[in-house]
């Protein structure tokens, strides 16, 4: 089992030869960079449907990055060869792209994606379909974390103040509230988070923002701010991952236009 507040030491990125997997390629580049670790390209050979990454080495040779290994997996499902590839090296992150596959624009992990929330402990880096790159962003620089009323907020806090450290980001804690009275409600309780992270030695902010829906507010406060990651907590892990994700994390992974972490 992995220990989230322990040290990354690789980066894994895996490819099945789309375009929409590789989109995960410049976030994972930016956070390692930054841990001062590798990053591996993982894909698993499927002849029967043709889905593996046939150019892995140039893709590789191709990224601004000098710590880049590539694995070819002769055989094997890619949801268990990745959660091998996790598992034989505690602490690794998992950078990978998302798919949307409903009308409604709420995010259904793929089944890969699903199997490895189950199968893994740490958190996992998901680049969704809302995701927007930005080609002239060196570096990421804010941490946007995602506070509820539930129990999670304080792992949330938590987390964010691992994150950040590693990562060098400042942290904004963001709660969004129904109407005036729950603003107002969790003012004192993000201050007390505030004071926490910054006793700690993080630069932290909070806001509360007012809509109905917390997902889509969420989502246009990363957009106003393209140098952020995201971070939330999912409601536990287990076999209904969907619904241990909760709906507001499975929409913002469907509207994020930045990568969020998933603890």
């Amino acid at each position: 089992m992995m220990n989230r507040d322990g040290p990354v030491p690789c980066v894994v990125v895996p490819l099945d030869g789309s375009a929409q997997a590789r989109r995960a390629l410049d976030p994972a580049m930016r956070v390692a960079q930054v841990l001062g670790c590798s990053i591996e390209l993982v894909t698993v050979y499927d002849p029967v449907r043709g889905r593996w990454a046939r150019d892995l080495d140039d893709i590789a040779d191709r990224m601004p990055f000098e710590q880049v290994e590539v694995a070819v997996v002769g055989s094997g499902w890619p949801g268990e060869v990745l959660a091998d590839v996790a598992g034989d090296h505690p602490g690794t992150l998992i950078c990978m792209a998302t798919q949307d596959h409903d009308q409604l624009q709420r995010l259904a992990l793929g089944s890969v994606s699903t199997h490895l929330m189950r199968a893994t402990d740490g958190p996992i880096l998901f680049v969704g379909p809302g995701y927007t790159p930005q080609q002239d962003l060196p570096r990421y620089r804010d941490l946007v974390v995602c506070i509820d009323n539930s129990s999670r907020a304080d792992t949330a806090v938590r987390l964010a103040a691992v994150w950040a450290a590693r990562l060098g980001l400042g942290i904004t804690l963001v709660h969004v509230a129904a109407d005036l009275a729950g603003q107002l409600e969790m003012e004192s309780e993000l201050a007390a988070y505030v004071d926490r992270l910054t006793d700690g030695g993080a630069a932290a902010t909070a806001t509360v923002l007012i809509s109905d829906s917390p997902a889509h507010a969420v989502a246009e406060l990363l957009g106003s701010r393209p140098d952020a990651l995201a971070l939330t907590v999912s409601q536990g892990r287990g076999s209904l991952t969907r619904l241990l994700l909760g709906s507001v994390t499975s929409e913002l992974l469907a509207r994020s236009p930045a990568p969020v972490l998933v603890a």
